[in-house]
């Protein structure tokens, strides 16, 4: 396995996973159908690499290392120029990761995460942040193992007319 910087060429790889693995982060407080969870999201991805351009994203891309025909397995894309919401310190953050279910557990998504701690590390940014939902058990693991830390807690409340 090998992890390489991403270009338009992976855009459909990008725009495939991205729609695939949705529904692991998808909050169970959330409850709306299949869907129209994934139009929102064909339409949030359908404007994604516009969006990685404008903002000088990085894509990170793990993929196994054959030299003829590499499978693609995952992707990163980080924002390197966010700034946190209350010091507007800027910090890398992890836009989106995703990793193909049939190589989760293969260290796929560790190596993609340490790429982007790397290319922090190496241009001087001091903080890498990321959002995932407390549901998400082993994402949560992961990110723990890897020394991530609770900063805040997005918290929210069902309130539906009666």
């Amino acid at each position: 396995m090998q992890i390489r910087f991403g270009d338009v060429q992976d855009w459909p790889f990008l725009y495939a996973l991205g729609k695939t693995v949705i529904m692991d982060s998808v909050s169970p407080w959330r409850q709306q159908s299949e869907s129209k969870t994934m139009k929102y999201r064909t339409s949030v991805l359908n404007g994604f690499w516009t969006w990685i351009q404008q903002n000088n994203a990085i894509i990170f891309v793990a993929e196994s290392e054959e030299k003829e025909n590499p499978v693609k397995a995952g992707y990163l894309v980080l924002y390197p120029e966010s700034r946190e919401e209350l010091t507007g310190m800027i910090q890398g953050w992890v836009m989106d990761v995703a990793v193909l279910p049939e190589f989760r557990g293969q260290g796929m998504g560790r190596a993609l995460l340490v790429a982007a701690e790397d290319y922090c590390r190496d241009t001087g940014i001091e903080y890498l942040g990321l959002a995932v939902s407390s549901h998400n058990v082993k994402a949560l693991a992961l990110y723990e193992q890897l020394g991530y830390a609770e900063e805040r807690k997005l918290m929210v409340k069902v309130v539906r007319p009666n």
